[in-house]
């Protein structure tokens, strides 16, 4: 079989680039289009409406992973009920529901007479109804099958038999991220559907105490009680935040009549509910399963008929008759979980269209004297999985994939300590500073060959920097890049009359009023109104306090560097929590764009007329408010969005904030009057400040709106390194995907299992140990 060259997932994973948009270029062209069909993003239709296109999407990709995870048919799991202490009296579930406003009742006698009815296997759907508040814990211990089983019930609940128009929509996710302390769960599934869902990110009205307000549909969803939340991982949260999690759950539930299911291995529950020096806690109306080992003679029945013709199912023969002669052996008590299951199905069991001589394990080889524990068995088979799954490929291939997946899980693993791998978190896998070094590299590079103007400029820009992260640190990031535009537009303009009416205008108003607006622009990555009000106030005052009319040898330099400062500081100070969506207009930029217009042509007409300052006026008015008003906003439905194609969004609106605030910076001081006046071509003068105020501004604004600019730099510096990623990262995540290595749940991607996690970044570790002491 042929392979790709050196970073190249494979040629069967390449579609995904294709799935997933064109490239930058196109992506740049399609951006531009997008920010005239968005404006505010309110929408007007009813959330039930919504719920059930989100339905409709829910069901097709959890049909398709459902399919992926399997691998054939499923394993029969059963169950029974939960122990008494890990769940509330069953009496007191339906005297719960009594009181809940439009009290429910028992209808068609659905509900069990008590918890001992809820034993059963397969079907969670049939559980869920017969308890009387609708939520349930399951619980059970690694690998018995909770997740899977999730999923089948997310869809068993989905099907046209079990819901009607506008009923409550069953959401999965993971809570292994969550961090109870700073959020609420509402808070973080509202934040989960926008990632996941496009479109979900629009504004519906709703009236409080007779006035109207904004919210967002995902909101309107979760506050009208039109999804279910189906939480997967409390028992992957550490520990001293589980107890937390717990109180945060029974918040959201609340005295309505809200359904929950809730997934955990048993012991960290109890931990969390009962723990010895610590308050008790319960979760509010809730009943609960455990999952049942699964007989080691039903998993190998399972394996033979997973086998493809009678060869293979022969195989599992010897294995068979050893385990039924001795239900004690290694092997018969490690093979009695789905994901053990699973891991053996992969392992020794040819996959459609492979060839059985592809096989290199037989089942046989679990008698070896070598496994004398269960666990000797278990970690023999989490360490074959990933090498079976690409079994397809040379050597080489396959040991460059297994270090590509060992670094990704040891960075989820150990760096992290959670268990989604976000391709827009991959961007603090590499050097921190990485990308403010490249990006206020290549502005100082510029702004020193085209910012031949006086030094105050760059010693402004400098003072700006500082004092804004001095207010960073004083204030906090608590609020967006629009509100830091703004507080720096203000800050920038009283800090230049301050100083103006204390020490007096070297330079002249317009020269030190546009300093004022570099200050502004560059306190925009603070994140803070007040942050940018102290650091542009402090701009405009250094700049005007050192303004001189002559060009020094040195100010090139010094111009320089304070851009490269002021950009890098963005690109730096860049985090997101989130992929961008889409666009959208923010009412506070398109203010600070107005404003910021005004004073440029304020300043250009105090220096060349007002024919000059107002044809700046009218270009800065409108390009600023471009620049300063595109935020992230969603599309136009409720489509469920992988993460190739979240990827692609984030690009895109990369590229389009990029070149706005670009555009619009670059323009404008392009055409701003040149001072001093100077030998020379005023156009070429021009020119070289507006490309390297146009690169600088751009790039900086690209990264602060949008995590593509970190996720790139990273991924191509650890792509370099050698084999920690490959070039191309999204195609060979969706092939890790097909092979059953990785899991998919809207936007984020997972390992198989959190054991396989686990193996794989303990082995990257060994590994690196090992070529550490080889070079020394």
């Amino acid at each position: 079989m042929a392979h790709g060259e050196e970073g190249d997932s494979g040629a069967g994973s390449r579609h995904v680039d294709q799935r997933a948009g064109a490239r930058w270029f196109s992506g740049i062209l399609q951006a531009g289009g997008d920010i005239t069909v968005n404006v505010f993003g309110w929408d007007r239709r009813a959330p039930a409406a919504w719920a059930d296109v989100l339905a409709a999407e829910i069901t097709k990709h959890w049909q398709r992973e459902y399919r992926l995870r399997l691998l054939g048919h499923p394993l029969s799991v059963r169950w029974i009920p939960a122990a008494p202490e890990l769940v509330q009296p069953w009496d007191s579930l339906a005297a719960l529901v009594g009181t809940w406003p439009g009290r429910l009742t028992d209808q068609k006698g659905r509900w069990a007479a008590g918890p001992g009815e809820l034993a059963g296997e397969s079907r969670l759907v049939d559980v869920l109804r017969r308890i009387p508040t609708r939520r349930l814990i399951v619980l059970g211990e690694p690998g018995t099958g909770k997740t899977i089983l999730l999923v089948r019930l997310v869809l068993d609940l989905l099907s046209d038999t079990e819901r009607t128009a506008g009923a409550p929509v069953p959401f999965l996710t993971s809570i292994s991220s969550w961090d109870p302390v700073q959020q609420d769960l509402d808070d973080l599934l509202e934040q989960r559907l926008i990632v996941d869902f496009k479109g979900l990110h629009r504004r519906v009205a709703r009236g409080v105490h007779g006035r109207r307000r904004r919210r967002t549909l995902a909101r309107a969803l979760l506050e009208e009680h039109l999804v279910l939340p189906v939480l997967d991982g409390l028992d992957e949260l550490p520990e001293h935040l589980r107890g937390m999690a717990v109180n945060r759950i029974n918040e959201a539930l609340g005295a309505g009549g809200r359904s929950l299911v809730l997934a955990s291995r048993s012991a960290e529950l109890r931990e969390a509910l009962r723990p010895p020096d610590g308050i008790e806690a319960e979760v509010a109306g809730a009943a609960g399963v455990e999952l049942l080992p699964v007989p080691a003679e039903e998993v190998l029945e399972h394996l033979r008929n997973g086998a493809t013709g009678p060869v293979a199912r022969a195989r599992w023969e010897e294995v068979t008759a050893r385990i039924r002669a001795d239900p004690t052996v290694p092997a018969a008590v490690a093979l009695t979980t789905p994901l053990m299951a699973r891991l053996a199905d992969v392992v020794y069991n040819p996959r459609r269209g492979e060839l059985l001589s592809s096989v290199r394990h037989a089942p046989a080889e679990l008698l070896g004297r070598e496994f004398t524990t269960p666990d000797d068995v278990r970690g023999y088979l989490l360490d074959a999985f990933v090498p079976s799954a690409y079994r397809y490929l040379d050597p080489e291939s396959l040991r460059r994939r297994v270090r590509w997946l060992g670094f990704l899980a040891r960075d989820l693993h150990i760096r992290r300590n959670v268990t989604e791998l976000d391709w827009w978190c991959l961007g603090d896998a590499g050097p921190r500073l990485l990308p403010g070094l490249l990006v206020g590299g290549l502005a100082a590079a510029l702004g020193t060959y085209g910012l031949r103007i006086p030094a105050s400029a760059g010693i402004g820009l400098m003072a700006a920097v500082g004092g804004g992260l001095l207010g960073r640190r004083l204030f906090g990031a608590t609020s967006g890049m629009a509100r830091a535009l703004g507080g720096g537009l203000i800050g920038g303009v009283a800090g230049t009359v301050v100083a103006m009416l204390t020490f007096g205008a070297v330079q002249g108003t317009g020269p030190s009023l546009t300093g004022a607006l570099a200050a502004c622009i560059t306190v925009g990555s603070m994140g803070g109104f007040r942050a940018g009000l102290l650091g542009a106030f402090a701009g405009g005052f250094a700049a005007v306090l050192t303004g001189r009319p002559e060009v020094t040898a040195l100010a090139p330099l010094i111009n320089g560097l304070g851009l490269g400062l002021g950009a890098g500081c963005a690109a730096v100070l860049a985090r997101h929590a989130e992929p961008a969506r889409g666009y959208h207009w923010s009412l506070t930029g398109l203010l600070t764009g107005l404003a910021a217009g005004l004073t440029m042509g304020l300043a250009a007409g105090l220096q060349a007329g007002p024919d000059r300052g107002l044809l700046l006026a009218v270009v800065t008015t409108v390009l600023g408010s471009v620049a300063g008003g595109l935020e992230a906003a969603p599309a136009d439905t409720a489509a469920l969005t992988g993460p190739a194609l979240s990827l692609a969004g984030d690009r895109r609106t990369f590229w389009a904030t990029g070149l706005a605030g670009g555009l619009a910076v670059g323009v404008s001081t392009g055409l701003r009057p040149r001072f001093p006046p100077g030998p020379g071509s005023d156009f070429a003068f021009g020119l070289r400040v507006g490309i390297a105020n146009a690169v600088a501004v751009g790039l900086a604004f690209a990264f602060l709106r949008a995590a593509y600019g970190r996720y790139t730099v990273a991924r191509i510096w650890l792509a370099l390194r050698g084999d920690r990623l490959p070039r191309r990262l999204m195609s060979f995540l969706d092939e890790a995907h097909q092979r059953g290595v990785l899991r998919q749940n809207g936007a984020h991607y997972g390992f198989a299992h959190q054991d396989v996690q686990g193996r794989l970044a303990r082995q990257h570790v060994d590994c690196s140990e090992k070529s550490s002491r080889r070079r020394e």
